[in-house]
């Protein structure tokens, strides 16, 4: 009689990049802030993987289920809660995260050269040059406003309508334009060497130095470290010119690159 081989369920502990909401009392100013950023991009959270972290509120258990409702209308969906009580847990409510911390970044590099492409090898001198123009128009070398600069993602192409860029290493450099209806979210900073029509979200997972970069600037939304501009928020004097944005006292500052 030949026995039966073994069989295994395997389970890995890993961890994965998460956007975190962190929703502010009063609810209802909030609320308003969200509906606002969904109007002007209804699908900002589609397909993405979303915690709710309510450390900073004081909530109790049925105002949370309720909470969790409101976002659950705007077609959010909550993966996991953070700053839960852990004997909150039940079948009712998304998985209580514990343990959980800001994407790491690399320590700032002081003499950068312009990365490689992981596929398309190294720089073309143009591209090079590309580089070269924003880096002294700031007056800087190598990463701006001291970012680091480790781990680049360089993308050589057009980012087309519906497309999502995620990179939570480090800097995102397009040489091209982003369309309309496209996003690029980078743990770093975000450099586009073209028209920027869609969204831009630099220092994603909380890199407050991140800083945006575009040689047209005519985005739907821009955002570092969490805090947004929409459109319509953004000046008439920056629209359709080359810019940089970046995180000033919880306020996101743009300033043209003459």
């Amino acid at each position: 009689m030949q026995q039966a081989s073994s069989r295994h369920i395997r389970f890995k502990g890993r961890s994965f990049p998460v956007l975190t909401l962190e929703p502010e009392q009063p609810l209802e100013g909030w609320f308003e802030q969200l509906d606002a950023l969904l109007a002007q991009s209804p699908a900002f959270f589609s397909r993405k993987s979303i915690v709710i972290d309510i450390a900073k509120l004081t909530l109790e258990q049925a105002q949370l289920g309720e909470l969790l409702a409101n976002v659950a209308r705007r077609g959010i969906r909550v993966m996991g809660l953070s700053g839960v009580d852990p004997s909150w847990a039940s079948d009712e409510l998304p998985p209580i995260l514990a343990g959980g911390r800001a994407t790491p970044q690399a320590p700032a590099e002081t003499d950068a050269t312009p990365a490689k492409d992981a596929s398309s090898g190294t720089l073309t001198p143009s591209e090079e040059s590309a580089f070269k123009d924003i880096a002294n128009a700031l007056g800087v070398s190598g990463a701006p406003g001291g970012v680091a600069s480790a781990a680049p993602l360089i993308l050589l192409e057009p980012v087309r309508s519906g497309q999502s860029i995620y990179h939570p290493e480090g800097d995102v450099t397009v040489i091209g334009s982003v369309a309309s209806g496209a996003e690029i979210m980078a743990g770093g900073s975000v450099h586009i060497y073209g028209t920027l029509r869609g969204r831009a979200m630099a220092g994603a997972y909380g890199e407050k130095r991140a800083r945006i970069f575009c040689r047209r600037l005519e985005a739907e939304l821009l955002s570092v470290c969490g805090v947004y501009l929409t459109a319509e928020e953004i000046s008439a004097n920056v629209q359709s010119q080359s810019i940089q944005a970046w995180l000033e006292n919880e306020t996101v500052k743009i300033a043209r690159l003459d």
